[in-house]
């Protein structure tokens, strides 16, 4: 390698130390985090192509990008968003469909997260503690989904059945019957399933109150002006900006 280049990428290595301030709602204030890179972009477009599975790679990919650029690995789901309109503006603008970006990020200092990071439901001797997941923790489970989908490819029919599965299981903590616990965390995938199928009907409808409000905060987020920013692989597309 030629001395000239081999000064250019200690160069570009010492951007990479460069940081932008993004506010966390699970924390209350501002971190520091590095910009998107070439690599991180392309490997978020990429994830179009694929379909269920492109949109399971593109959230893990998503996740795992913030974690490695803000170095914290406890930031919770609801922390997404903030760092990926923050990262989308500072490397490619403000607007994204008529919508500024800079609304959004407006939007995320002045709507406060008011769900509990845990909920307990309670039906007769059932009891359930549900939790906000972790990035990290989404990872493990979008890591095995995406596996499941490679071993047996029925799974892609049954698409929106796995997703709601997957998606039920990531907010579940424990679950104890009278004297009986088991932590979620502590077991296998598939054995988390079997139980999370096992429940009754009647608990999933709580189950889904406390993830919707999770989707809410989102969506109120991502609404400006009665519209609302789409996430998705073209979102970190050049072209996608006015």
């Amino acid at each position: 390698m030629s001395k000239n280049v081999s000064s250019f990428l200690n160069k570009l290595d010492k951007l990479q130390d460069e940081t932008i301030e993004v506010f966390v709602p699970s924390l209350k204030k501002k971190v520091p985090t590095k910009p998107l890179n070439l690599k991180q972009q392309k490997d978020l477009i990429s994830s179009v192509l694929d379909g269920l599975k492109g949109a399971l790679d593109f959230n893990r990919t998503l996740n795992k990008i913030i974690i490695e650029n803000s170095g914290l690995s406890d930031l919770k789901v609801y922390d997404k968003l903030p760092f990926i309109i923050a990262l989308r503006k500072n490397a490619l603008g403000d607007k994204v469909g008529g919508i500024e970006l800079q609304s959004v990020l407006n939007n995320i200092k002045n709507i406060p997260f008011n769900i509990k990071d845990t909920f307990t439901i309670k039906e007769g001797t059932l009891k359930l503690t549900l939790k906000i997941p972790t990035l990290k923790q989404e990872n493990i489970l979008l890591n095995k989904c995406e596996q499941e989908i490679d071993g047996d490819q029925s799974v892609l029919k049954e698409g929106v059945g796995t997703l709601y599965i997957y998606e039920i299981i990531k907010f579940i903590d424990i679950i104890q019957i009278e004297e009986d616990v088991i932590d979620l965390d502590d077991i296998r995938i598939h054995e988390r399933i079997k139980l999370v199928e096992k429940l009754p009907l009647s608990v999933y409808s709580r189950i889904s109150n406390f993830i919707e409000g999770v989707s809410k905060y989102n969506n109120d987020l991502l609404t400006v002006d009665e519209t609302e920013l789409e996430i998705d692989a073209e979102f970190f597309d050049t072209s996608s900006g006015d």
